[in-house]
């Protein structure tokens, strides 16, 4: 008798644990909502006219496609592999070179905001937006750091 009462105290204890457990309802895991393409609309403490032109499109499969245009040339293409842990996003170029800063990810009324985490609090919003398929065919092709300037992330 008293082993049955002890399986009924833990099978009571485990119902009861499983029922606190909640449901609360999650939002989108940032490694699947940041999966688009993403132009950059505003970089804090620079003016609407200063934002670089910068097109970023995030993969399904931790790649990401870069398009930077400088001056009035082309668009310069960067392509390299991002991971996710938790909320930041991180990333390194095809080339080795890894991103300037990590970056704390959110989104705010349909947009990615990046905030870096190296020191600076730089805040980039994006909204979604492809860059044009001819721009994209254009676009210059970086293989190596050293064939151009900085890059944006």
């Amino acid at each position: 008798m008293k082993k049955i009462s002890q399986i009924l105290f833990v099978l009571s204890i485990a119902l009861f644990a499983s029922a606190c457990g909640g449901s609360k309802e999650k939002g989108p895991e940032v490694s699947t909502e940041i999966i688009a393409e993403w132009h950059l609309t505003s970089v804090s403490g620079l003016s609407a006219s200063a934002v670089p032109d910068v097109y970023i499109e995030f993969g399904p499969e931790m790649w990401f496609e870069l398009y930077q245009k400088v001056g009035d040339g082309r668009y310069r293409k960067y392509e390299g592999f991002y991971t996710v842990s938790g909320s930041v996003v991180s990333g390194q170029y095809s080339d080795g070179e890894k991103w300037g800063s990590d970056y704390k990810v959110s989104f705010e009324d349909g947009k990615l905001v990046m905030t870096a985490q190296n020191g600076s609090a730089e805040v980039c919003t994006y909204e979604k937006k492809a860059l044009s398929e001819t721009d994209k065919a254009d676009a210059y092709v970086v293989t190596k750091s050293v064939e151009d300037g900085p890059r944006f992330l």
